[in-house]
């Protein structure tokens, strides 16, 4: 008689224990699609807006990217089979997903460095060329002086 009555538990026990895991791959794919959708996001800011502090923001988040492959590479070693196999298709996945934002993201930076290096090129040429205009005003003062005021 006690086995009737323990028969229920145990599967209402079993079917907890199985939704509970079930929310808990939904919540670490849900999470992988958010560290994703928050890099591709901080690049587009730093497109707009580029800065050192939004730079750091975007590197710890690569890393925390980078902690949820390796999250997801030691979930796969202690699973069987296809769980193994999907957790290591997700990790595949977000590695893949990891280099083409970062590719997207060095892109950025350097367009970012040649806007700087442009902007520093052209304030070095308007400084030179006044220097050179006051210069030959200078020589040209010294060559042919203004008339003096009698």
């Amino acid at each position: 008689m006690k086995s009737h009555i323990l028969a229920p538990r145990a599967s209402l026990l079993a079917l907890a224990l199985l939704l509970f895991g079930l929310a808990g791959t939904l919540a670490a794919c849900s999470r992988d699609v958010d560290s994703v959708a928050k890099i591709e996001a901080e690049i587009a800011q730093y497109r707009r807006e580029p800065s050192d502090a939004l730079a750091a923001r975007i590197d710890a988040s690569f890393a925390q990217l980078q902690a949820d492959i390796s999250r997801l590479r030691a979930e796969a070693e202690q699973e069987q089979g296809e769980a193994r196999t999907e957790l290591l298709a997700r990790a595949n996945a977000l590695e893949e997903r990891r280099d083409a934002l970062r590719k997207d993201y060095y892109a950025a930076r350097v367009e970012h460095a040649a806007e700087a290096a442009k902007s520093a090129a052209k304030q070095l040429g308007e400084s030179v060329g006044k220097g050179l205009e006051r210069a030959g005003k200078k020589i040209q003062d010294a060559i042919d002086p203004p008339p003096a005021n009698d």
